[in-house]
């Protein structure tokens, strides 16, 4: 009983941390890695955004029509921090999946930006992401991802 009572003690924040999911520890650590990133979006901090991203990365992020590389991906991050805005956000985890040293990561996102005016933009949309990550060097980095709208699944007969 003892046993039991301490594996439940250890597991729960993994549990609670990703939603209704259960992962397992290396699961629950590529995830926060995905906890990280909204962290430091909220935080405009993109530096330390940046730096999660591997330098080889190719993905299509929500704000880009085409797929692009490290380079640009901090891009809307910087209008964040520059244009001082704020940034609230829910995640819903879907999936981890590991193979080894990468991680394939599905997920939703609600986020709204909350303007100096008093304004925001946001509320209700959600969108949909994937992010693999890849270990390097005992740390997890982005390698790639693709963002998209939410919109209600639709059957292939409508």
């Amino acid at each position: 009983m003892t046993r039991l009572v301490l594996l439940v003690v250890l597991t729960l924040p993994f549990c609670l941390s990703a939603g209704a999911l259960e992962l397992d520890e290396e699961q629950a650590a590529v995830w926060q890695m995905e906890e990280t990133y909204w962290r430091l979006v909220a935080a405009a901090n993109v530096e330390d955004y940046v730096a999660l991203w591997h330098d080889d990365f190719v993905g299509w992020p929500c704000f880009s029509w085409t797929p692009t590389g490290k380079a640009n991906i901090g891009s809307w991050v910087e209008e964040i921090r520059d244009n001082n805005w704020s940034l609230t956000y829910e995640l819903k985890p879907q999936a981890v999946q590991l193979f080894g040293e990468v991680a394939v990561v599905h997920y939703a996102a609600g986020y709204i930006f909350g303007y100096g005016d008093g304004t925001s933009k946001g509320e209700g949309d959600w969108r949909k992401f994937t992010h693999t990550w890849m270990k390097v060097a005992g740390d997890w980095q982005i390698v790639g991802g693709m963002c998209a709208d939410q919109e209600p699944v639709r059957s292939l007969t409508n």
